[in-house]
């Protein structure tokens, strides 16, 4: 595949209209409790070296012949607009604290998987639409049907300089634990072009009833 952006646009229904004022993003909650900053801080303490990764480098043998001819494309688009290793990525894992899995059984979501990033100054994760069969097939495993989501929760007040795009919204000005979600597909890029790091949590899995997003309050505390 020459270009993932490309074949989305024959193939993925969306508006591509860059001055269109349609939202595409959905302000979820807050998770609240008074020592997250701290539990952050534990996370980050606890990168290794083998955590920092990029958008650019291929990590690993891609699932399936689909994910292949995915990624071909992927790299292509970034390759030519001039992304590489060096300004993109940041840090990413999965080996966290309780509190973040304390998180994601308060997501209400089934199955939940979670992914703490960081992202320092200077990197970006370039304009992209995530796919969940990676998750359904192989974590989930359940059919390519299975409504799923994702959960951003910022892990930090925004700063100056953190940049979240989400379609033709621009998330700023959040507070630390505020949630925020949007359909499947839809593309989206961070960056940091501030001088402080700026840190997330994702969390996917699969919409049941009671998930944060269903629900009518916006504040879920963490004890």
């Amino acid at each position: 595949m020459s270009s993932y952006w490309e074949w989305n646009k024959e193939n993925f229904p969306w508006h591509y209209d860059p001055s269109s004022k349609h939202s595409d993003v959905t302000y979820v909650g807050r998770f609240i409790n008074e020592k997250i900053e701290e539990h952050v801080q534990d996370a980050v303490s606890k990168f290794t070296p083998d955590d920092e990764y990029d958008e650019v480098s291929y990590k690993g043998e891609p699932y399936n012949e689909e994910a292949r001819i995915i990624m071909e494309g992927y790299h292509n688009d970034l390759t030519k607009a001039g992304f590489t290793k060096h300004n993109t990525g940041g840090r990413q894992t999965r080996n966290l604290p309780n509190f973040f899995h304390l998180m994601a059984e308060a997501s209400g979501l089934w199955n939940p998987q979670i992914m703490f990033l960081e992202q320092p100054p200077g990197k970006a994760i370039p304009w992209h639409r995530d796919s969940y069969n990676n998750y359904r097939r192989n974590f989930a495993k359940v059919s390519d049907d299975t409504e799923v989501i994702r959960y951003l929760v910022q892990l930090n007040d925004w700063n100056w300089g953190h940049y979240v795009l989400v379609g033709n919204d621009v998330i700023h000005q959040y507070k630390i634990g505020d949630v925020h979600c949007w359909p499947e597909g839809i593309y989206h890029a961070t960056g940091n072009v501030g001088y402080w790091p700026r840190y997330c949590l994702t969390i996917t899995g699969c919409v049941r009833p009671g998930a944060l997003h269903l629900r009518k309050s916006k504040e879920f505390v963490i004890e």
